[in-house]
Order: structure tokens, then C-alpha cells, then sequence
């Protein structure tokens, strides 16, 4: 395997491409059997996404008050789209509740946007491995992993047929039943990733990868069929199958940098994952749609509306970024020579 330290992974950049374009897939789901079959398959996308930050985990950890910080200004931003979008859109702005502020701090849900939950979720989880790396207890905290994704099993896609009962989602999709454990997760692949090759190589992945592909449509199906499938995000082979795909991108041999799917992953696939819905609320709202072919192909293009816009984001933010660089270069330079002021 390649050495992680000094080379980035750009498998990982191009999974971070697919993992937003499977988020859409979700949120926009293709119709009837063939939703049935692909919608379990997309659920690994925000474990992975998580995932991807604990195995990054070792870099960022040595600036963790600067990733914080980058997290939560991205949170208001986000927000702050959101609710002018929901103003633009349906002339009236969301003013939350207090119930939904409530359920924003404690369950990390968005009044402006559902799916916002994510970064909320990441910056918790953020602040926790913060704190715990503070009184050095992290080592503690993988011991929490099985536990959280059994509770998250028990009362959210199961729930109905352990405990005959449905759940609201935001009890367990979020910071604490799935950001921190798939994100433990990510650390620990790190940490024992050598081991883990060794053990499992890639020639057992590329077969339990389908393996864990198929239990997982399976699992669907059982539950659909018996009308127990209740309204929950991670099913038992949810994990095992992105483990065993997380672990195929590390191992298998890296792609170019410049690859076309690393560099949208590596650039903009966070701001693909905050777009997207904008776009699925404005083709909810203004297209009706009869013809299966339009109806099975706009998950493309809102993926590629939303990468449209977040290329030009990216662009403008960092050319503002440049100028203002240039700008506290220039302050610099005129405060240590004073007398260049009247040049």
C-alpha cells in the first residue's frame, strides 16, 4: 500500500465524488423496483463521508481548532442560503421554533435544510474528539463503536420489528449514533490499516463488497415485505459494506491527482452535498415529470447543476481569498516602511 503519510489518497477524493452523487440518489429516489435495489446500496455515502474524516483525522488533529472553526462558519453559510432560498422560493422566510432549535442542539437537525444535519453532526463530533484527545480518553471511545451503531439499528431501521414502534429519524441520524462512530471508525482503519491488508486484501474485498451489496438490498426487501422497513437511514450490512468499499479505495492502486473524479471530490463534493437540494426543492416545485427516462437520469443532472455552481463558489471564494491575502501583504509592507505611504 501506498505510503498514506506522504501521498494523499485520491481514491479516497474520487469515493468523496460518488458518496455525493449516492446522497442525491437518496434524497431523489428512482422510482419502484429499481429504487428498491439502489436506494440501500446509497445509504453507505454519509458513514463513508464520515469515515473519510476519522482516517484524515491524524493531519487535522494537529490543527483541530482550525478544522472547528471551518466547520461551524460553513454551518452558518449554509443556513443562511437556505433561508434566503426558502424566501426566494416560497415567499416567506423559515423562522424556527423553539422546538426547532431544541431539536437543532440536541439532534443537530437544520430548520433550514434537512440535510444539513451532516455538518452539525460533524462539527459535535469534532468538538468531541477535541475534548477526549484533551484528557487523552480517546482510545476509550472505540469501545462506544458497536454500541452506538446497535442502538442506531435498534431504534432506527429496526425498530419496528424489535419494538413495534417508528421513530423520527433525527433521534438517531446524527452526531451521536452515526458522525461519531463511522467517524471512530475511519480513525481506527487508519490506525491499523497495515494489519487490515494484511488480513483482508483486496482480492476478499472485490468479493465482499458485492457480498455486503446484496445483504443490504436484501435486508430491504425482508423488511418491506413484511412491513416492518420503518423510516431508519443504516442497515446491519450498511457498515460492513462500507468498510469493505472504504478499504478497496485505500488499497487498490491510487489514481492521478488529476483525475476528473478526484479533483470534483476533492474540491467540491462538500458543497455538492449542500447544494443538491436547492436543486431537487426548485425540480419538485416547477417540473412534473411523466417520461421514466427523465425520471431515472435528473439525479445526474442535479449533480452536475450543483457542481456547476459550487466550481463557481469555489472560484469566486478563492479569489476573494487571494485578494485579500495581497490586501494584508500591502498593510504589512506599508507598516514597516511608513514613508512608502506617499509614493
Amino acid at each position: 500500500m501506498e505510503n498514506i503519510e506522504n501521498k494523499r489518497l485520491s481514491n479516497l477524493d474520487v469515493l468523496k465524488a460518488i458518496c455525493a452523487f449516492l446522497v442525491i440518489c437518496i434524497h431523489i429516489s428512482y422510482k419502484d423496483k429499481l429504487g428498491n435495489i439502489v436506494t440501500p446500496l446509497c445509504r453507505i455515502a454519509v458513514p463513508i463521508f464520515f469515515m473519510i474524516t476519522g482516517f484524515f483525522y491524524y493531519k487535522t488533529s494537529k490543527k483541530p481548532l482550525k478544522q472547528i472553526k471551518k466547520v461551524f462558519i460553513l454551518i452558518i453559510l449554509s443556513n443562511l442560503l437556505y433561508f434566503v432560498f426558502e424566501m426566494i422560493l416560497n415567499g416567506n422566510p423559515k423562522i424556527p421554533s423553539k422546538e426547532d432549535i431544541k431539536n437543532s442542539l440536541l439532534y443537530n437537525s437544520s430548520p433550514f435544510g434537512f440535510h444539513l444535519w451532516y455538518l452539525n453532526a460533524l462539527l459535535y463530533v469534532l468538538i468531541i474528539v477535541y475534548l477526549a484527545d484533551k484528557i487523552k480518553i480517546r482510545k476509550f471511545l472505540y469501545f462506544l463503536i458497536p454500541v452506538l451503531l446497535g442502538v442506531n439499528l435498534i431504534y432506527g431501521e429496526y425498530s419496528i420489528a424489535l419494538l413495534n414502534k417508528n421513530f423520527d429519524p433525527i433521534y438517531m441520524r446524527n452526531y451521536l449514533f452515526v458522525g461519531l462512530p463511522y467517524f471512530l471508525l475511519g480513525d481506527l482503519l487508519y490506525k491499523n490499516k497495515d494489519k487490515i491488508a494484511k488480513k483482508i486484501p483486496i482480492k476478499a474485498l472485490a468479493i465482499l463488497i458485492p457480498i455486503f451489496g446484496f445483504t443490504s438490498v436484501m435486508e430491504e426487501h425482508i423488511l418491506n415485505s413484511h412491513g416492518k422497513d420503518a423510516i431508519g437511514e443504516i442497515y446491519i450490512s450498511t457498515t460492513f459494506f462500507a468498510v469493505a468499499v472504504f478499504l478497496f479505495a485505500i488499497q487498490a492502486k491510487q489514481v492521478s491527482s488529476k483525475n476528473i473524479l478526484a479533483k470534483i471530490g476533492r474540491k467540491y463534493s462538500t458543497y455538492i452535498y449542500i447544494l443538491h437540494v436547492i436543486f431537487i426543492n426548485i425540480f419538485n416545485k416547477y417540473v412534473t415529470v411523466n417520461n421514466n427516462i427523465l425520471n431515472n437520469t435528473i439525479q445526474i443532472i442535479i449533480f452536475f447543476a450543483s457542481l456547476f455552481v459550487a466550481v463557481i463558489y469555489v472560484k469566486i471564494k478563492n479569489e476573494i481569498m487571494i485578494g485579500w491575502k495581497k490586501y494584508n501583504n500591502m498593510r504589512k509592507v506599508l507598516r514597516l516602511n511608513p514613508g512608502r505611504e506617499s509614493d
